[in-house]
Order: C-alpha cells, then structure tokens, then sequence
C-alpha cells in the first residue's frame, strides 16, 4: 500500500538517490551516457533539504512510502514538487500551478505510487486556487507522457529546450514539451 505525505527535511537523502536513479533509468538513450552517469545523489541533495527546508503555500514536497522498509518500516519510493507556475524562471503565475518533479523509483513503476503522487500534488494546488496545472517533459520520454495523459494531462503545444549537465564534460540540449491539466 502507498502513503502520501508532505516531506520532511530528513527526506532529502533519499529523495535524491530516487532523481539520480530514476533519471538513470528513465532517461537511457534519451540523454547522453556520460550525463547520466556523472549524477550523483549528493548533488541532488542539498539542493533538495533547501527546496524542503524552504517551501511556503503554495509550494510543497510530498513523498510517497511504501512497506519494504529492513524493519518492516515504510520506505520513500518517489517524491513530486508543485508549485506556481514560472516561479523557477522567477515569473510565477497566479492562476496555475506546476509540477516542478515527479518521480517514483524504477522498481515502483507501475505500482500506484505516480499517481497518489500527482493526485497529492494536483489537489494541493487545487486548494491553493490553482485552476492550471502545468508540467514539462522530455519530448523523447513516452512512458512518462502516457501517464500524464492517462491521468488528464494534454499536451498544449508549449516546447522549449533545455541544457543539462552543464558542469560536465559534454552538456545536453534536451527538447521538453508542455502538458496542462484545467481544474476549471
């Protein structure tokens, strides 16, 4: 069974070993070796306890566990990051929301884990008067735009490119495409 609830700061350890593995898993063949490769969950992680740490309404960090834990505790097996749309580029938009990451580890694909995520995420925003909800995703990722469409999202005709691996040796321009989902 999978729980949802809002993330703790303690969280952010394995919130990053989820990113690195995912984007590892999820990504193989879509972006270049070398920069999947060189992610590192401590890159990940300080840069999450901030985002935790310093989340006000309407921004929120939610994780989902499962049982599995080694003393039959639950276990983080994926986390999702909303907030206002734009807030990243430093624009944020007062009517949508945004899905700034989700992402379950791979041996909890297909679980339930994605969509108790999205649906936590989507009513959080929801409740803070968000009508939008707006994501960006890998063009070339069609397991993760099937789920989004499965779960109402559509494809708006919004695409951008950008750049990742920037600090490694042979950075990768990526194509994203944008999904909306109205709440109206």
């Amino acid at each position: 069974m999978v729980t949802v609830r809002p993330a703790e700061v303690s969280d952010a350890d394995r919130i990053a070993e989820i990113h690195v593995r995912t984007w590892q898993a999820a990504y193989a063949g879509a972006m270049p070796a070398d920069v999947l490769d060189g992610l590192t969950a401590a890159s990940f992680a300080e840069r999450d306890r901030r985002a935790i740490a310093r989340r006000t309404p309407p921004v929120e960090v939610f994780v989902a566990e499962a049982d599995g834990g080694p003393d039959g505790d639950p276990v983080v097996v994926g986390f999702c990051m909303v907030g206002p749309y734009g807030l990243v580029q430093g624009q944020p938009d007062e009517r949508a929301g945004e899905v700034y990451a989700i992402y379950a580890a791979p041996e909890h694909w297909s679980t339930g884990a994605g969509f108790a995520l999205m649906r936590a995420g989507v009513d959080h925003l929801a409740a803070h008067g968000r009508t939008e909800v707006r994501l960006w995703v890998l063009a070339d990722n069609p397991r993760a735009r099937r789920f989004y469409e499965r779960f109402g999202f559509v494809a708006d005709g919004g695409a951008r490119t950008e750049t990742v691996g920037d600090g490694g040796p042979a950075p990768a321009v990526i194509e994203e495409v944008r999904y909306t989902l109205s709440r109206r």
